[in-house]
C-alpha cells in the first residue's frame, strides 16, 4: 500500500494544513532569493526528473530550485529509459529508489506516478499527468495569498476546458475555502469522479461549485479569471473541433467588463495570445498574475520538495 504523505501524487491527498504549510514555505524561500540568501538544506541530494512531455516553466524551476538548496538535479531522458517497454516499471522504480532522493515526473498516464510511488521507496512529485496538475495548483495558491492575502470566500472563475489544471484548482479551493466556477462548452465539463470527490468538503466549507455554459455568467462575482491552452499536449488533433466550441470563452477585455472592477486574471503558460486569452489581457500588469504565477513556479516546487524531503521536526525552519 502506497503511503501518499510521503508523496504528492495528487492535490487532494494532501490536508489543507500541509497545504496552506506548503505556501508559507514557498513564501519564505521565495524572500530568502530576493534577499540573495541560499540554504544548502539539499546538500549531496540528487533528484531525478522524468519528463515525458515538453516543459519550460516546470523543467527550469525545479532544476534551478534544486540548486538553489544545495541539491543535484539527474535529467533522465525517456527515449533512453524506455519505461514500461525497455524496462518494468516495478525495477526503474527500484533502481532509481537506490539512486536519487526524489523523482519528479512529468508524463501522461495518472497510473505511472501511481506505479512509480508503489514501487519505489522515494519521495515522487506528479509534475503534470493527463489529470492533474498540483505543482501548477501551489504556485497559483502561493500567488493569491500574495497578490489578495486571504483564501476563505475567494471565488475562482475557470474559463475553457475542463482539464488536468482545472481538476487540481477545484481540488485547491474546496481544500483552501474557495468557491470554483467552470466556464466551458458543453462536453468540456471536467470528471464527475473529480467533482464527487470534493462536493462533499465543498459543501463542508459553505462554498459552492459550479458549471457555466456561458462565460459571461461565469465571471460576474469572480475574483480571479484562470485560462489555460484550450488543447493539452497530446491532444493536438482535436485543435481544430476545439477551436470553434472555444471561441465564445477567450479572455479579453470585454468579458473583463462582466467581471468586478477587482478581479484578476491568471494563465499556468504557455499561453497561445489571441486565442485562449488576448495581449490586452496579458500585458496589463494591473490585472494579470500569470508572471508572478510563474515566477512562484519556482519557490512552491521549492517547498513541495522541502515537505517530502525533509524531518517532521525541522519542516518549520526554513
Amino acid at each position: 500500500m502506497t503511503d501518499k504523505n510521503k508523496h504528492l501524487l495528487r492535490l487532494a491527498d494532501w490536508s489543507e494544513e500541509r497545504i496552506l504549510d506548503t505556501v508559507e514555505i514557498a513564501i519564505r524561500l521565495k524572500k530568502e532569493v530576493h534577499n540573495g540568501q541560499f540554504s544548502d538544506r539539499f546538500h549531496g541530494q540528487n533528484i531525478g526528473m522524468f519528463f515525458e512531455k515538453p516543459s519550460l516553466r516546470t523543467i527550469t524551476t525545479f532544476q534551478v530550485g534544486i540548486h538553489q538548496l544545495g541539491g543535484s538535479a539527474v535529467l533522465l531522458a525517456p527515449d533512453s529509459i524506455g519505461l514500461g517497454k525497455r524496462e518494468s516499471i516495478h525495477d526503474v522504480a527500484t533502481c532509481l529508489s537506490r539512486w536519487v532522493n526524489a523523482l519528479v515526473v512529468r508524463c501522461f498516464k495518472q497510473e505511472l506516478v501511481e506505479k512509480l510511488a508503489e514501487y519505489g521507496s522515494i519521495p515522487i512529485i506528479n509534475a503534470l499527468t493527463d489529470d492533474s496538475h498540483p505543482c501548477q495548483a501551489f504556485a497559483f495558491a502561493q500567488t493569491i495569498r500574495e497578490q489578495l492575502g486571504d483564501f476563505s470566500g475567494k471565488t475562482v472563475a475557470f474559463i475553457g476546458d475542463g482539464n488536468n489544471v482545472a481538476n487540481s484548482f477545484l481540488v485547491l479551493c474546496a481544500k483552501l475555502g474557495m468557491n470554483f466556477t467552470l466556464a466551458c462548452p458543453q462536453g468540456y465539463e471536467q470528471p464527475e469522479a473529480v467533482i464527487r470527490e470534493m462536493e462533499p468538503l465543498l459543501k463542508k466549507r459553505g462554498r459552492q461549485y459550479r458549471v457555466f455554459h456561458d462565460p459571461k455568467e461565469a465571471v460576474k462575482d469572480a475574483d480571479i479569471l484562470y485560462s489555460d491552452v484550450w488543447v493539452s499536449m497530446g491532444q493536438e488533433g482535436e485543435k481544430a473541433a476545439k477551436q470553434s466550441h472555444f471561441l465564445p470563452f477567450q479572455i479579453n477585455d470585454e468579458l473583463l467588463r462582466f467581471a468586478p472592477s477587482h478581479c484578476k486574471v491568471s494563465h499556468c503558460l504557455p499561453a497561445h495570445r489571441g486565442e485562449e486569452i488576448t495581449d490586452s489581457v496579458m500585458d496589463n500588469p494591473k490585472i494579470n498574475m500569470a508572471f508572478e504565477e510563474a515566477e512562484n513556479r519556482l519557490h512552491a516546487h521549492k517547498a513541495v520538495l522541502w515537505q517530502l524531503m525533509t524531518p517532521t521536526a525541522d519542516l518549520g525552519k526554513v
